[in-house]
């Protein structure tokens, strides 16, 4: 097969900003000279987000194309197709998979944190959320939609989703990358964002984050989780108890070693009046005008 060295300017491509050499440059052929043999692999990529690296001259020729993937292709053309003169995915090891394409997105903020992720320490490839070349979901290049995608691993969570009170991922109004960062993070179940586990929630509660004047000490501490199930509840708000006092109490009891205070002596938590605590305390979550968080 005829081929035309993609980079017979080695002038130009060092003042583009290209890897210098022109042994290292004449190995790249270029992604038309690819897609002779691979007509319909091309076909699907050109919808691919990375095919804008196709014909990027402002790119260096290993980071463009099917070679920014596969590395340089002219002994593997030369050699008429041999694929073990190619990078290729299908022979390696799920932590080179993972290498591979973070030589490109480890610089990118939401994959910074990868090899510290839970994925990245467990061998999960980067293939097995993602297809390069037949995707079934066209951004980001998932080979499922959430939360199926994420159940084929964490199907512990999917009962929890079922619950009567649950956040609306089955109902498609959210995704679990709302709230978690697959690739990886500071927080606990990689939990979006470095300022604490409660920021997921307060993308969306933004009225219960503050800063309040009266904060209410058990949520600064412990955050949202202390009284709500994240993914879902068979109690009203996703509460962890049946009655709302019954979450109070584990706070504000007579037990010793317990931070709360006490609740009053004319709380009888007989009377049914008395345990629904926020009919009274009704900014529990915090609040700007009085320190019992009345409104």
């Amino acid at each position: 097969m005829l081929l035309t060295t993609a980079n017979t300017q080695p002038a130009v491509a060092q003042r583009v900003g290209m890897r210098p050499g022109a042994a290292d440059l004449s190995n790249y052929v270029g992604g038309d000279q690819c897609a002779l043999c691979h007509a319909d692999v091309q076909e699907v990529f050109q919808k691919n987000p990375h095919y804008k690296t196709w014909n990027d001259t402002e790119l260096d020729w290993s980071q463009r194309g099917c070679e920014a993937c596969h590395g340089p292709g002219r002994e593997h053309i030369e050699a008429g197709g041999d694929a073990t003169l190619i990078f290729n995915f299908k022979n390696i090891s799920p932590q080179e998979t993972s290498d591979r394409c973070l030589s490109c997105h480890l610089g990118q903020e939401d994959q910074a944190n990868f090899l510290r992720s839970d994925h990245g320490a467990n061998t999960v490839s980067c293939l097995e959320c993602h297809s390069i070349h037949n995707p079934k979901v066209r951004s980001p290049l998932l080979v499922a939609d959430q939360p199926a995608l994420c159940y084929t691993c964490h199907a512990e969570v999917k009962p929890e989703f079922n619950k009567p009170f649950h956040h609306k991922i089955h109902e498609g109004l959210m995704d679990c990358s709302d709230c978690h960062n697959q690739h990886g993070g500071f927080n606990a179940s990689q939990l979006r964002d470095a300022t604490g586990n409660d920021y997921a929630c307060y993308t969306c509660h933004a009225d219960k984050q503050g800063p309040f004047v009266f904060e209410h000490v058990p949520i600064k501490v412990e955050g949202c989780q202390l009284c709500h199930s994240p993914h879902g509840s068979n109690y009203p708000r996703m509460l962890k108890r049946p009655e709302v006092h019954l979450l109070c109490l584990d706070c504000h009891s007579d037990t010793v070693g317990v931070l709360g205070p006490r609740t009053p002596s004319f709380h009888n938590m007989g009377v049914a009046s008395y345990r629904q605590c926020t009919i009274c305390h009704v900014n529990i979550h915090g609040s700007n005008l009085n320190h019992l968080f009345f409104e």
